[in-house]
């Protein structure tokens, strides 16, 4: 034993050797000390552990802070450690093993190889998806397996959205599988784009897919009649019919209907999608109010109650063509005569027989002949009276009516009434027995009308007129402005019956023949421009409807003459050009005008007979209505030049009014000389027409000086009778009744006329 505490001295006796016997307890020990675990990818491994606890204890704890180990079977003597499947791979965790304040840490190393019976992804059955929705509704469900890594905790999902939000829907059902719905609700039309995320745990990569939204505007569909025409054989119950109404990506839900025009009865206001018609008919009543000869829309405005699609209309189109009369040409006829008349209108070639369907009043048609649809040539027998003529339809509705006057024709004294002023256009009317013609100078509209043996002169203002005609009924006169308007007046009493705005109007400051000539349908042809688009260079306005148009084709419309019946133009382009451009004609059924054969360019006067039958180019050459010539005008007297033709209603005879170049002065003795040659027949062995004879008028109508701001070009007319010849121009009207003419030719003599009164 030590003596100090260095040891370094001893007791005595020592060292003694003691024996004694010392116990070590039980401590905390785990078998094996370290775990070593190997799997497949996807595959659960395990161990058992043995754990020898120390003195005094009973029971141990063991943690981990690996969540893919999981300890389990606790006993006082052991546990089991099993590794959850995972991706190929070397795990590491420990194990903490605690009891009666002892620890002991246990290494484990988890090998896991690959394994072939197992996806290394999370692996979709489509690479996208895409849906489709109509605006406010959801598209189809769609569902999409989706396989998983062995080693997968779970399928979840996320929805990133590139474009709107909140519009696809995702659900993971027992099986693993997606299922899918896109909603349109809130959305506008268009297309809208996400991604749909998928995750199968921490061990997993995330997997995202494009997915696609092309929201649908409702489309509507809707058919049935859209179209309705009405004809002289259309009856009300044949005006009717049904529209089918859907629409196809919506479901079936009400519909709602108005139509904005009075002439269309709907049959319902509203019925269902796909199961309702809508039927639709004809107000015949108010149809009939409606113009003739024209298309007519109506707008059936379609919506549905839910608002879920934007409204639609659906248009419905009616033709009206019911059989018109609107001219009878020429409207008058002397008692007692007999011939062929133009009817026109339009609808004819709608009606079966018509000759059944022609009304005539006053006269028994001895034929009557369909040349078109808007065309009818009646042959009556002679008669004392008016004959009216009118149309039958299924309907009974009114369409107008034109009426053939029958008018005795008095005679006519000499006169010469004063009318200083350039003159355009120039009308007699047989009806009122008045002379009309366009003041130019004084801008106004001046009626000579006969009052006994006396000639009444009235007229009204018309700023910038040009030119005067009148209508094939004799109702209006029709005025051209150049100022850019055609106006009418009532022939009667000259008030306006109204003015309408055309392109442009050109006009002309002498006197001439008008620039403007009317058909016998009713169309009113002039220089300018008709302020209407499309094709066709001549402008015209059309009397029956009150609108503006073009004639087909690229001819120009520069003056013309027109037969008495209004059935036949002959046209002048132009006198400016070079090269001159053709003189075109234009019957009353063309579409387009034609040129002339025979190299016919211009001429500054002209004449047609009633008829067409007979055509003067100037005062040289007649002409048949096809461009046959007739004969040469020659006129005997060396010193006179012919001025103003003007043929007999029938065109067997052609009036030629010249001028003595000698008689060109102030105060001059030597008057105006008629010339009279007979056109009735087409020359075989001479050139020239033959001349029946000549007679002087007392007055001119025009100027006589010979100087050049004199225009000694006069404008004529005849009575229908062939009796009375008027010539006016910026002097005079001059009233010429024609005297018998010898009927030997060889012993032609001049005849003088009555004095003037």
């Amino acid at each position: 034993m030590c003596a100090d505490t260095q040891c370094a001295q001893h007791f005595k006796g020592s060292p003694v050797d003691v024996t004694y016997t010392v116990s070590i307890n039980k401590g905390l020990k785990v078998t094996p000390g370290s775990v070593g675990l190997t799997a497949l990818a996807g595959v659960t491994a395990s161990a058992k552990l043995v754990v020898q606890l120390p003195a005094g204890a009973t029971s141990f704890t063991a943690t981990t802070t690996a969540t893919w180990l999981n300890i389990s079977g606790v006993t006082a003597s052991g546990m089991t450690l099993t590794a959850a499947g995972k991706a190929p791979g070397v795990y590491s965790a420990l194990v903490t093993v605690s009891a009666a304040n002892r620890q002991v840490t246990v290494p484990v190393t988890y090998n896991v190889g690959n394994n072939p019976a197992s996806v290394n992804s999370i692996t979709p059955e489509r690479a996208s998806l895409g849906f489709t929705a109509p605006a406010g509704y959801a598209s189809t469900a769609q569902q999409m397996k989706v396989t998983l890594p062995a080693w997968a905790t779970g399928l979840s999902s996320a929805v990133v959205y590139d474009s709107g939000s909140g519009w696809l829907s995702v659900n993971v059902d027992a099986a693993g599988a997606l299922n899918l719905v896109a909603s349109a609700v809130g959305l506008r039309p268009g297309n809208y784009a996400a991604s749909l995320v998928l995750n199968g745990g921490p061990d997993v990569l995330p997997v995202s897919l494009p997915v696609s939204l092309n929201v649908l505007a409702p489309d509507w569909s809707v058919s049935g009649s859209s179209s309705f025409s009405v004809n002289a054989a259309s009856t009300a119950a044949g005006l009717s019919g049904q529209i089918s109404i859907d629409i196809p990506n919506l479901p079936v839900q009400t519909w709602q209907a108005s139509s904005n025009a009075s002439w269309l009865t709907l049959s319902r206001g509203s019925g269902a999608l796909r199961t309702d018609k809508l039927g639709i008919s004809v107000n015949v009543a108010e149809m009939l109010k409606l113009a003739n000869g024209r298309t007519h829309t109506a707008a059936i405005s379609l919506s549905v109650a839910s608002g879920k699609a934007d409204p639609t209309t659906f248009t419905v189109t009616l033709d009206k063509k019911l059989a018109e009369l609107n001219f009878v040409s020429p409207h008058t006829r002397l008692p007692g005569e007999a011939g062929n008349y133009i009817v026109r209108g339009s609808g004819f070639d709608a009606l079966a027989d018509v000759s059944k369907a022609l009304q005539v009043s006053g006269a028994v048609p001895a034929k009557v002949v369909r040349v078109n649809d808007t065309q009818l040539e009646v042959s009556l027998p002679a008669a004392t009276g008016d004959a009216t003529f009118a149309i039958a339809n299924t309907l009974g509705a009114p369409v107008g009516a034109a009426t053939l006057k029958a008018l005795a024709q008095p005679a006519m004294a000499y006169a010469a009434i004063d009318t200083q002023g350039r003159k355009g256009g120039m009308v007699f009317d047989p009806e009122r027995q008045a002379v009309y013609t366009i003041n130019k100078t004084l801008s106004s509209l001046m009626r000579f009308q006969k009052n006994g043996a006396s000639w009444d002169v009235s007229s009204v203002p018309v700023p910038d007129a040009d030119a005067v005609a009148i209508a094939p009924d004799g109702k209006s006169l029709i005025v051209t402005v150049t100022s850019g308007q055609i106006q009418l007046f009532d022939p009667a009493t000259l008030a306006s019956q109204g003015s309408y705005k055309a392109g442009y109007v050109s006009g002309d400051t002498l006197n001439a023949l008008p620039r403007l000539a009317v058909r016998n349908d009713g169309k009113v042809l002039f220089a300018g421009g008709s302020g209407v688009a499309g094709a066709g260079g001549m402008a015209y306005f059309d009397l029956a409807s009150r609108s503006f148009g073009n004639i087909g084709g690229s001819y120009a419309f520069g003056w013309a003459v027109a037969s008495g019946d209004g059935s036949h133009l002959n046209i002048v382009q132009s006198a400016s050009y070079s090269p001159q451009p053709p003189m075109v004609s234009l019957d009353g059924t063309d579409s387009a005008a034609k040129p002339a054969p025979g190299g016919l360019t211009f001429w500054y006067e002209a004449a047609q007979s009633l008829r067409g039958e007979r055509f003067a180019e100037g005062t040289y050459t007649v002409w048949d209505r096809d461009f046959n010539i007739i004969g040469k005008v020659a006129l005997p007297d060396a010193n006179y030049f012919g001025r103003t033709p003007v043929f007999s209603p029938d065109g067997k005879r052609l009036y030629v009014l010249a001028y003595s170049s000698a008689g060109l002065y102030l105060g001059s003795t030597v008057m105006p000389r008629v010339y009279v040659f007979d056109s009735s027949t087409r020359m075989v062995t001479s050139t020239n027409l033959p001349l029946l004879g000549s007679f002087d008028l007392k007055d001119y109508p025009t100027c006589n000086i010979d100087a050049y701001e004199c225009d000694t070009r006069a404008l004529g007319a005849i009575s229908p009778d062939g009796a009375t010849l008027f010539f006016i121009g910026d002097a005079r009207l001059v009233v010429a009744p024609v005297p018998a003419l010898s009927a030997s030719r060889a012993a032609m003599r001049r005849l003088a006329l009555p004095v003037s009164r």
